[in-house]
């Protein structure tokens, strides 16, 4: 079974020029749920945990911020509640995405991301 999370925004596509996903529905199926209770211990309380293994959907359409790592193919969305929390986003061909996990993040690793990803805008490769 699958759980509907949103659909791919057409700005963070254009973002990370990955204009064939727009508009796609990003989804969890139960094993990949299942995964995710890995990091259950790493937040504050179980009550925490489960509140946002409830509200990824809130996650994927409201992120305060996301980003493209390219080495893993995946979208990273991120979102702070009393934790931080990454919601990674599996790129793959077919008509939907897969978030495959999520972990508690630290805001310094959120800010860190940031500044790497407005450095990289500046760097040119050949």
């Amino acid at each position: 079974m699958k759980k509907v999370l949103g659909k791919v925004d057409k700005t963070i596509a254009e973002r990370y020029n990955l204009e064939e996903h727009i508009g796609k529905s990003i989804v969890m199926y139960d094993n990949d749920r299942k995964h995710c209770l890995k990091h259950k211990d790493d937040f504050d309380s179980p009550k925490v945990f489960y509140y946002i293994l409830n509200h990824l959907d809130d996650i994927i359409e409201n992120p305060d911020d996301v980003f493209y790592k390219k080495s893993t193919n995946t979208l990273e969305y991120y979102k702070t509640y009393e934790d931080g929390v990454s919601v990674r986003v599996k790129i793959e061909p077919g008509n939907e995405l897969k978030a495959k996990t999520f972990f508690k993040v630290t805001q310094t690793k959120i800010e860190n991301r940031r500044k790497k990803e407005q450095y990289n805008k500046y760097v040119i490769n050949n």
